[in-house]
């Protein structure tokens, strides 16, 4: 397995897991985790694929809103590799650590909540330590981390860095509530509430490319609907607040983006089932409706894998008749995708940016 240009830099110092309890938070690749074998850590992954990859598990995980919403820590799963002790969660909130290396996130806000929350875990005389690539703005990361501490460059190497905050000024807690934006959105004469986070699609905005769908979605929607990719739950929440009589299931790999959706539910009086996945990856039920705007980034990349898969998928996960609706930006080689899997797909709608489609079973 090849390692990520980051994960290269952090085993080129591997020296520094040999003192200190260390927790290792958003690992770009499982890669790393062999290599750091013969040191006792946690690793916390927000990211399920990762967890899947670094603990061989292949089913999906499903989670009640409601429980999400009323205890803080539901969204927890835990596996043993070795010496290593793999999370998946939107958060600790407590973690025996010295030292948390953190993986440079794509949002600088994403950065900003990781760094209070690993200089909370660490506190006053820890260190938190993140790496990334250049061109994923490594360079500017320092001003994020300087608030908490004093900060240096411990290397340089593979186009990547790795900047250490000695921290000293270490918040005294560290809650997802007081990061988390509450905004009303409105589409044609509609108001819903969204709760949101830092480092979630489309954050404190209706996405352009979703209000399009949306546009096209009939409010009159029934039965088994899988928002996919949900974000923080602007699909599923739509649809529920503007009375479809539907059984939502939200579908994610971000455990923020599922705590996310699950309070977007609750904040509109609406309830659904919450599930951690990659793709469509241990989903073994099937839906009468799929619903989706899909990433088409794996961090600053361009990466179709996980459209492509998921279109594979989803076709077998549809019912009979089931239908998909699926909006993208123009220039991405869907309707090509779909061509290859449905009979007949068609295109909805389309502006300069956007194209919404539609197959059916």
């Amino acid at each position: 397995m090849s390692l990520s240009p980051a994960s290269q830099l952090v085993i080129r110092n591997i020296d520094q897991f040999e003192e200190g309890n260390w927790l290792v938070i958003n690992a770009d690749d499982a890669g790393l985790f062999p290599a750091l074998q013969a040191f006792s850590l946690t690793a916390l992954h927000q990211f399920f694929d990762v967890f899947c990859q670094a603990t061989g598990r292949n089913s999906a995980a499903q989670f009640d809103s409601r429980d999400v919403c009323e205890e803080p820590q539901a969204i927890h799963i835990t596996a043993e590799n070795g010496q290593h002790k793999h999370v998946f969660a939107p958060y600790l909130n407590n973690a025996e650590a010295t030292d948390v290396l953190l993986f440079l996130p794509k949002a600088k806000a994403h950065l900003s909540m990781l760094m209070a929350m690993a200089a909370n875990l660490v506190g006053n005389n820890g260190r938190v330590h993140v790496v990334g690539e250049n061109k994923g703005g490594i360079k500017s990361a320092g001003k994020t981390m300087q608030q908490f501490g004093a900060v240096q460059k411990l290397d340089s190497a593979r186009h990547c860095s790795w900047v250490t905050c000695e921290v000293s000024n270490a918040p005294g807690s560290f809650s997802l509530h007081d990061w988390t934006a509450i905004d009303t959105y409105t589409l044609n004469e509609h108001e819903w509430q969204v709760c949101s986070l830092p480092g979630v699609f489309s954050h404190r905005e209706l996405d352009a490319g979703t209000e399009l769908l949306l546009s096209k979605l009939s409010k009159t929607m029934s039965g088994s609907v899988l928002d996919f990719a949900c974000g923080a739950g602007v699909i599923a929440s739509y649809l529920l607040s503007g009375g479809a009589r539907i059984q939502a299931e939200l579908l994610d790999v971000s455990a923020l983006a599922l705590w996310c959706s699950a309070h977007t539910l609750e904040q509109n009086g609406s309830q659904g089932n919450i599930i951690a996945a990659d793709t469509l990856n241990g989903v073994t039920h099937r839906f009468q409706t799929i619903v989706t705007n899909p990433p088409f980034h794996t961090g600053v990349k361009t990466d179709y894998r996980i459209t492509r898969e998921f279109i594979a998928g989803a076709k077998q996960r549809l019912t009979s008749n089931g239908k998909l609706y699926l909006v993208a930006n123009r220039f991405l080689p869907y309707a090509e995708l779909l061509d290859e899997q449905f009979k007949q797909p068609a295109t909805l709608a389309q502006n300069t940016r956007f194209s919404v489609y539609f197959a059916q079973n």
